[in-house]
């Protein structure tokens, strides 16, 4: 099962549990309204966060890519992410349908916090719903592929660092590591910047399962330290 391993220093995996918070907002939200803020501020995290490491967030601190991680993906039979899904129009789309609700909902209810966060609250419910219903027939992470906050991401961290490098003399093309990308991407054709590298959560899945460490980050630019990687792998 793919997935996106982030331990602490301790050995201890938050993002294996980082799906309650997703729980928590949801069932929460229904009696208290203005937990949906949680949502803005994930969604604020992610993209602000974009400009800097690019999908990173994604990969390690979004709890709804933990539920998908480590809870939807025991349902799913392995399956390759959908075309439409990584479709530029269909992001876009969903981009605009999103930010178009929020920009009429936010200022109807604007001066009511608990109506705004209501808002923010509704939107959680429908995409996860609707992110679920189509995980289950496609693939576990299809609506982190459209999510508003990881297309905002992906372009404005198009190029930044960490970026993953190959070591070409030691790959060996046995195809471990797309096994292990919960975003269903080819990470040797990441390294070499081709499709789907803004895309890259930079989870570093793929470093630990590659059984000839031909895959690396950066050591001077990634977040993970040597020893983060090395508790990922045990």
């Amino acid at each position: 099962m793919a997935h996106s391993p982030t331990k602490t220093r301790n050995g201890f995996n938050y993002h294996q549990w980082l799906w309650l918070v997703l729980v928590v907002t949801i069932v929460g939200g229904w009696f208290y309204p203005w937990m949906g803020f949680a949502v803005a501020f994930c969604f604020l995290g992610a993209v602000v966060s974009g400009a800097f490491v690019g999908r990173k967030w994604c990969g390690k601190l979004c709890p709804r890519g933990s539920f998908n991680d480590h809870l939807l993906s025991r349902l799913v039979p392995k399956r390759h992410m959908p075309d439409w899904a990584k479709h530029p129009a269909t992001r876009i789309g969903v981009l605009v349908v999103m930010m178009s609700v929020l920009a009429i909902r936010v200022p109807a209810a604007w001066g009511d916090w608990n109506a705004v966060g209501r808002v923010f609250w509704t939107l959680l419910v429908v995409t996860t719903a609707v992110g679920i219903a189509v995980g289950l027939f496609t693939h576990q992470r299809v609506w982190c592929q459209v999510c508003p906050a990881g297309t905002m991401a992906s372009w404005l961290g198009k190029r930044r660092r960490p970026r993953l490098k190959l070591d070409e003399s030691s790959c060996k093309n046995c195809n471990v590591c797309a096994k292990a990308c919960p975003m269903a991407l080819t990470p040797v054709e990441v390294a070499r910047g081709g499709e789907g590298a803004a895309d890259c959560l930079k989870c570093s899945g793929c470093v630990a399962k590659c059984p000839v460490d031909a895959l690396t980050f950066k050591e001077s630019c990634a977040l993970n330290s040597e020893a983060d990687q090395e508790a990922t792998v045990a």
